[in-house]
């Protein structure tokens, strides 16, 4: 009886420990996980446009749905990241790979859509050591140039002397890594990037509050550094995606923060996350 009693106490504890801020997905490009590095929500009185009225209606609460999302792909062997989270006591990420059973040292490399401090403060470990020794780096030239040159971008100029050997700068619309396409979404940041694969685009921070900004991508967040290009680049992609029935992935996208686009019969858009194991294996 006892012997039993721990078996199910056992099982119990596995049920309870599953990772439910760990999804994966399969599609023709590669196996893509979404890893929640922190859990997020934003207030709404940082999204400028639209009237307060109306953005209240889609938001009650005033607590816009978000999230801190970082995404593992693995593809030929190939293990890489696209951002690298918050780091620090807030981020999850390197503890969230180790429940999928992938050390540190076996990234193979890491795409940056950009340099803010959620994306890269997982870069580094509490001693301000490479968290992937192992791992390229990629930034956009705009991307890097602009930070290098800040003065009060400690964290940023930190992540660049660390990896200054792992480093690789490269221009817009170029190849960066296992198939990937680097394209140019500036607005956000000087050097915001796209990072495309078959019919999945990674977008970085191109949406923050998706509740309001796919029914007005006019909306902008505070963190938006130049508005008028940022309202362009989201405009677009999320009418080619709706278009092209792509796939998209996104920093700040409710959790999993990956899904399609909606175009409605009145001619608005709609976030539509996918369910796990949804993804476009094997299909046309």
């Amino acid at each position: 009886m006892w012997k039993w009693l721990t078996v199910l106490c056992l099982a119990g504890s596995f049920v309870f420990a599953a990772d439910s801020s760990v999804r994966t997905f399969e599609f023709e490009e590669g196996t893509v996980t979404a890893i929640q590095d922190a859990p997020g929500g934003m207030p709404l009185s940082i999204f400028h446009g639209g009237t307060e009225a109306w953005k209240k209606r889609l938001v009650p609460d005033g607590r816009v749905p978000s999230s801190f999302n970082v995404f593992l792909i693995r593809k030929n062997g190939k293990q890489i990241l696209v951002d690298a989270g918050n780091g620090g006591r807030k981020g999850t990420l390197v503890r969230r790979l180790r429940s999928l059973g992938i050390a540190r040292e076996r990234i193979d490399a890491v795409l940056l859509t950009h340099m803010h401090g959620d994306h890269i403060g997982g870069l580094l470990t509490s001693d301000n050591k490479a968290a992937f020794p192992n791992a390229a780096i990629y930034v956009s030239e705009p991307e890097r140039g602009y930070w290098a040159k800040q003065k009060n971008a400690a964290l940023a100029q930190q992540v660049l002397r660390v990896y200054r050997k792992h480093l690789h700068v490269f221009p817009f619309n170029s190849s960066v890594s296992e198939g990937f396409t680097a394209r140019d979404a500036a607005g956000h940041t000087p050097g915001h990037t796209i990072f495309e694969i078959g019919k999945i685009r990674f977008i970085g921070d191109l949406v923050h509050g998706a509740a309001l900004q796919f029914a007005d991508p006019g909306i902008c967040a505070v963190y938006d550094m130049d508005r008028t290009r940022a309202v362009a680049v989201r405009r677009r992609v999320m009418e080619d995606a709706a278009a092209g029935r792509e796939i998209i992935a996104g920093g700040h996208l409710p959790y999993p923060g990956i899904g399609t686009v909606r175009k409605n019969t009145d001619g608005s858009l709609t976030f539509v996350p996918l369910a796990e194991n949804s993804g476009s294996k094997g299909k046309n």
